[in-house]
């Protein structure tokens, strides 16, 4: 079902005037708040953005950011919901594959998943985390979130089972990482996108675990990869570590 974007940006409107708190800065919606303004319109069109560009103006300039809680339930906090992806001024490594023999269908599909694929594949992961110990990829997909607590914008939220993506996620020894992807540079990410799978890898394995942003450049053929590590499991304190740009040859 089209979703014009004039109309998502009316509802939004009309979703924060008659469900959000703005003196307390934080409200909780249900489906059946969200549907009694939408109507026949998919919820999932009305919550979809994957970055600050993407995002419905109402939120934008409230500076509200939407935080999933259950499959049936979402967080409206005033809060800074998004940090810059920092340029990559590196040179560009030249890397050769690590695979054995050419992967003949690596190259057929175009998408977020193809790139993340030949990454993966390539070794240029294991590369730039400069990890010798051996891991596994073992987590993607669509996932029911174990529960945790959220702490943003000065409110303190638990988080119960929110319905999530992982693009990505490895498991070693005694370690895990999880990797969110993209199909095209962005410049700012929503904060979210790294700390749910986070926290779910996490307390799943119970293990030190990496966070790792990923991007396709294609007006220059190159992955370029981004480290980060999240301090005392607060939202608010991811860090940047490092980064770097790669080319297969």
């Amino acid at each position: 079902m089209v979703y014009p974007k004039e109309e998502r940006n009316k509802h939004w409107e009309q979703i924060l005037n008659k469900f959000f708190d703005f003196k307390k800065g934080v409200s909780l919606v249900s489906t059946k708040d969200l549907k009694s303004v939408i109507k026949d319109k998919e919820i999932r069109l009305l919550n979809y953005f994957d970055s600050e560009e993407t995002m419905p103006d109402p939120l934008k300039k409230h500076k509200v950011m939407l935080f999933p809680n259950t499959t049936k339930s979402w967080w409206l906090i005033k809060c800074e919901g998004f940090m810059d992806l920092p340029s990559i001024n590196k040179e560009v490594i030249r890397f050769k594959p690590l695979s054995k023999f050419k992967l003949l269908s690596s190259n057929a599909g175009m998408g977020e998943q193809q790139y993340l694929l030949n990454m993966i594949n390539s070794g240029i992961l294991k590369d730039f985390l400069k990890i010798d110990k051996q891991f596994y990829f073992s987590i993607m997909g669509k996932q029911r979130s174990k529960e945790f607590q959220l702490e943003i914008g000065g409110h303190s939220i638990k988080i119960e089972k929110p319905g999530i993506e992982i693009d990505a996620g490895f498991e070693g020894e005694d370690f895990s990482i999880i990797v969110e992807a993209k199909a095209k540079i962005i410049k700012r990410f929503s904060k979210r996108q790294l700390y749910f799978p986070y926290m779910h890898v996490k307390k799943i394995t119970g293990k030190d675990t990496i966070p790792v942003f990923f991007c396709w450049d294609d007006k220059t053929k190159t992955y370029n990869l981004w480290k980060f590590n999240i301090k005392v499991d607060n939202i608010e304190k991811i860090n940047f570590v490092d980064s770097q740009r790669y080319r297969l040859v």
